[in-house]
């Protein structure tokens, strides 16, 4: 009989926790989309007309409960003068709505593009950056790999300016480098 009463008080319990999570003036919107897309592109342009920085994904929702966005296969295009200098692309990518910082989750290539903005001049395998899309910064604290025409270096950390075309390698850094550049 004990154990009969047990049951009941905990099945009671358990009923009551889970109306408690649908009674009226409860969240009920807490994981719940506001507005998403599908395969979208959304390009920033500057007060002149020109690209700053484009950025393209296979599937964007909004979260209302936190003002975040969620980004699956994120593909970023930074500009220069109306070039492609900079393509930054990765698994995952979570943002807010100003988008004023985009964290790249999962593995992240940044390629540096050439003149052409075709050709790549220098190529960034890491993971987890946080990208900084009006300053044209990216940054990382996760091992990167940083290949070029004149070989393969390796660090831990990397700051990466791409409005100069520069990168700051943050610690442990090693390569290996050719005498002449590979064609």
């Amino acid at each position: 009989m004990v154990i009969l009463t047990l049951i009941a008080t905990v099945t009671a319990w358990e009923l009551l926790q889970e109306e408690s999570a649908y009674a009226p003036g409860g969240d009920l919107n807490r994981r719940t989309t506001d507005y998403f897309m599908e395969e979208f592109t959304s390009t920033l342009m500057d007060p002149q007309g020109l690209p700053l920085y484009r950025l393209a994904g296979t599937h964007m929702a909004h979260y209302l409960d936190n003002d975040t966005i969620e980004i699956t296969a994120p593909d970023a295009v930074f500009y220069q003068q109306a070039k492609a200098r900079w393509k930054v692309v990765a698994e995952q990518g979570l943002t807010n709505s100003q988008g004023d910082e985009i964290d790249l989750l999962g593995e992240v290539i940044i390629h540096q593009l050439g003149a052409d903005s075709k050709t790549i001049n220098m190529k960034i395998l890491t993971r987890n950056v946080r990208v900084k899309p009006q300053a044209k910064y990216a940054e990382t604290q996760q091992p990167v790999t940083l290949l070029n025409s004149f070989g393969k270096t390796h660090s831990i950390g990397a700051r990466v300016y791409l409005k100069e075309g520069r990168i700051e390698l943050l610690s442990q850094v090693r390569g290996n480098y050719d005498l002449a550049p590979k064609p």
